[in-house]
């Protein structure tokens, strides 16, 4: 059954005026009066569209962190493609991601927000997206690093890739401060980060795999094996 196009335009106008609202709110303050007034909407649209005020705050976090994948989306690379080309392809498309410009100012507030007291929005955004990229990560990894390395050390290894990546998002004001705005905005140029974060890696990989290592950083064991907790409901 198609969406009539009215019933789109007010799904999409909650969609906004909810994630304006809940950046600078949160969940628990924000209110389904004031996001339908603001939405020009009828307060029964919320039912009606998502299905409460939960629904719908998981469904703007979620929507704030699809559209940064759309607007830099990850490469199609041809078979054959080494797996080295194709980690200076994904490091440079997280680099792009951190430095482009959100499509709404509320996109990035309301990610800070969930991401600093995590709700079963977060757990969702991590099933729909961010997983299926981390996976990606950790397949390409596993081409190059040694093959006996365990399952903790390739996560270990993606981590650090990605919280390279997410420096200059996060640390770029303390960077200006440190280097000055004109050096920073030379060192932080896309491409250059991520030919950098991209050398980093293969370097420490193509050491890890000519140093010889004791049966110990290979052995199983309890640390090899995470587990995912469970999420408390927004608050």
């Amino acid at each position: 059954m198609s969406t009539r196009p009215d019933d789109e335009d007010s799904r999409t106008r909650l969609l906004n005026a909810a994630g304006e609202i809940f950046a600078v709110k949160g969940f628990q303050s924000a209110t389904v009066r004031e996001i339908c007034s603001r939405a020009g909407a009828n307060i029964a649209a919320i039912n009606y569209h998502f299905g409460d005020k939960e629904k719908l705050y998981i469904e703007a976090v979620k929507q704030a962190h699809r559209l940064r994948k759309e607007q830099v989306p990850m490469p199609v690379w041809p078979e054959g493609t080494p797996p080295e080309a194709r980690l200076r392809d994904f490091i440079e498309t997280m680099v792009r991601r951190m430095a482009v410009r959100e499509m709404a100012p509320w996109h990035h507030q309301l990610m800070m927000r969930e991401m600093a007291s995590p709700t079963r929005a977060c757990l969702e955004m991590v099933e729909e997206s961010i997983r299926p990229e981390h996976e990606r990560l950790v397949a390409l990894l596993r081409e190059l690093l040694p093959p006996d390395v365990t399952r903790l050390q390739v996560d270990r290894t993606a981590f650090s890739i990605i919280g390279q990546c997410m420096f200059y998002k996060f640390g770029a004001s303390v960077g200006r401060i440190l280097l000055g705005d004109e050096p920073y905005a030379r060192m932080a140029e896309p491409a250059s980060i991520a030919e950098h974060i991209a050398r980093f890696t293969l370097d420490a990989i193509s050491c890890l795999r000519s140093t010889p290592r004791s049966p110990a950083a290979t052995s199983g064991s309890p640390e090899t094996e995470a587990t995912a907790g469970n999420l408390p409901p927004a608050d």
